[in-house]
C-alpha cells in the first residue's frame, strides 16, 4: 500500500513543468555570441545556461560531446542538456550554429530549444 507521501510525491512530479526555463532559453537565441574560437563561446553559453538554471534552482548536466553537423564554415551543434529539478530530471536539446567569419573569428547563435 502506498504511503501518503509516495502519493504526493508522484502528483507533484507529474505536475512539474520547465516552461518558464525553456521560454528563458529560447529568448537567447539568435542573440549573438562572439569569440576566437569555437570554445570560447561554448564556454559563454554553457555560463548563461549555468547562471539561468541557478536562478530557477535547478541543476544542468551539459553532454561530453554533441551531434555535429557541417557546412562549409558553418557548423550545427545539437546538445542534450539534462535539467536537474528538485523533484525530476528532464532533457532539453539545444540546437547552436557556429559560423567562422573574418580571418578565423566565430559568431555562435543558439537557434532553437526543444
Amino acid at each position: 500500500m502506498k504511503t501518503r507521501t509516495e502519493s504526493r510525491r508522484k502528483k507533484l512530479s507529474k505536475g512539474e513543468s520547465i516552461t518558464a526555463f525553456k521560454e528563458e532559453l529560447r529568448s537567447l537565441t539568435f542573440e549573438p555570441i562572439y569569440g576566437e574560437t569555437i570554445k570560447s563561446i561554448i564556454t559563454s553559453i554553457t555560463t548563461k545556461i549555468q547562471t539561468l538554471a541557478e536562478e530557477y534552482g535547478y541543476e544542468i548536466e551539459f553532454p561530453k560531446r554533441a551531434e555535429i553537423e557541417t557546412d562549409g564554415n558553418i557548423y550545427y551543434f545539437i546538445y542534450t542538456l539534462k535539467v536537474r529539478t528538485k523533484i525530476t530530471t528532464k532533457k532539453i536539446r539545444l540546437h547552436v550554429q557556429y559560423i567562422m567569419y573574418e580571418e578565423e573569428n566565430w559568431i555562435g547563435i543558439i537557434t532553437e530549444v526543444k
